[in-house]
């Protein structure tokens, strides 16, 4: 059958089996060649569709306190710490105690509460700056449980109550607040509040 067309015939029956068979390759060109052009980058898919960090998983902001540190200190100033801070991470933020420093005289252990000053004497200046002395009040967010027991009906139990309650709930904002201290009723609280402070 073949050899029954002229060579003209045979030429443009070949140009139209090409391209039948041009147009067909045209139309599943795109589908053979996606795959290939989607598999080039899976890395960089899986980034752009990765999200974005939620609230959750960032680092909450740590609450700080202002405090002052004055004294036998390398440099002293004011200072802002973490909340639960205690005096001897603030003694260590100034640069360390001086050389005559008298650490002895200081509770390094307590916990420091914001907008306090705290004071690192040298050897004989506590006893002068004692708030017991005559005349100076005693500060019920600083002083020891000695320094407590300076003030009337208060013994060496309710001393040691009162340096326990302020660990435990934080320093007093009113001298009033000492009555929450168990043993310490309205009796004894007005035996005591002319020489009591939180400052």
């Amino acid at each position: 059958m073949w050899g029954n067309f002229t060579l003209r015939e045979k030429v443009l029956l070949l140009v139209l089996l090409l391209l039948l068979i041009g147009g067909v390759l045209w139309r599943i060109a795109p589908q053979l060649l996606a795959p290939a052009a989607s598999d080039d980058r899976p890395g960089k898919l899986i980034e752009e569709s990765a999200p974005p960090p939620s609230e959750d998983q960032r680092e909450p902001e740590v609450e700080m306190i202002t405090v002052h540190l004055v004294g036998a200190v390398q440099c002293p100033g004011v200072y802002h710490l973490p909340v639960g801070s205690r005096v001897y991470d603030l003694v260590e933020a100034g640069g360390g105690p001086a050389e005559e420093a008298d650490l002895e005289a200081i509770n390094l252990a307590r916990p420091l509460y914001d907008g306090e000053q705290v004071a690192i004497y040298r050897p004989g200046e506590a006893a002068a700056a004692n708030p017991a002395a005559p005349g100076q009040k005693v500060n019920i967010n600083k002083a020891s449980a000695e320094e407590l027991q300076t003030l009337p009906s208060i013994g060496e139990v309710r001393a040691q109550r009162i340096v326990e309650h302020r660990e435990k709930h934080g320093p007093f904002t009113a001298v009033e607040e000492i009555m929450d201290v168990s043993g310490i009723g309205t009796g004894i609280f007005n035996q005591i509040k002319e020489r009591i402070t939180i400052y």
